[in-house]
């Protein structure tokens, strides 16, 4: 994993998001940041036992659904243990009547939360298809934040 020595700074708007080599919460599939090479990509890292990502997680789910190109929404867990994320994200899937429409990935090295500093749970960063960071939040995402993610979404399209 290429983080350089970069590792613990705090990371800012128009920087370089950070590599990484990681796989999907079922283990079944590996995913790089180059994965996402020429799309808007919402990274976010999560836990199953953080409020604020219970909160936003069904909002994700409509975020996703209204793409069909050009953005993945990519969340990384950083859970103990990747069955706690899986039973979460199955109760997700039963609130909002819909399966899961983006990548879940799993952290158990707690790698990215150190890469990006991360200060607090939930965070997102937007990465643009050229993998610099656009916009960076802290915290859950209600529906009034997603409309405007939205907005930034499409401009970096």
């Amino acid at each position: 994993m290429a983080l350089g020595l970069s590792l613990y700074a705090e990371v800012s708007q128009g920087d370089k998001a950070f590599d990484f080599k990681l796989k999907t919460l079922d283990n079944k599939k590996s995913y790089t940041m180059q994965s996402f090479k020429g799309e808007v990509v919402l990274l976010n890292l999560w836990a199953s036992w953080c409020k604020g990502c219970k909160k936003e997680m069904p909002e994700f789910v409509a975020l996703q659904n209204s793409y069909t190109k050009g953005f993945k929404l990519v969340t990384v867990n950083l859970d103990d243990d990747p069955k706690k994320a899986i039973k979460f994200l199955k109760s997700v899937e039963k609130k909002t009547g819909m399966k899961n429409p983006f990548i879940s990935l799993y952290d158990p090295s707690k790698s990215l939360a150190k890469a990006y500093a991360c200060s607090a749970m939930p965070s997102s960063y937007l990465i643009d298809k050229y993998g610099k960071i656009q916009n960076i939040m802290v915290g859950s995402l209600d529906a009034h934040d997603i409309e405007k993610l939205k907005l930034d979404i499409n401009s970096l399209q």
